[in-house]
């Protein structure tokens, strides 16, 4: 899929599936922040993430002003986002503040 059929995915969705991805990311992002709490899997998880989160934060945020507050952190922390050795790769290049 390439990067502008993936934000047009993105930015198709709506409704409960597109808070569906706001809350999912956000929640990632807080516990790769924060650590997780107690009642979540005995408050032990493996964090790392990865560079996942541009594509979805760029159409959600940036293209439709979504606050994403943990979910900017995370990403802009981490950029330049290289890739994860299986499908991801430079989202930061063709996504980050991409306006079209």
């Amino acid at each position: 899929m390439d990067a502008d059929a993936d934000v047009g995915l993105l930015e198709a969705l709506e409704g409960e599936i597109q808070e569906r991805l706001r809350h999912a990311l956000g929640f990632q992002a807080t516990y790769e922040r924060n650590g997780p709490p107690s009642w979540l899997c005995g408050g032990t998880v493996n964090r790392g993430l990865g560079p996942v989160t541009e594509v979805g934060f760029n159409a959600l945020s940036f293209r439709q002003g979504i606050v994403m507050t943990n979910t900017q952190w995370y990403t802009e922390s981490r950029r330049p986002q290289g890739t994860n050795s299986l499908f991801v790769s430079w989202q930061t290049l063709t996504h980050a503040q991409n306006p079209a």
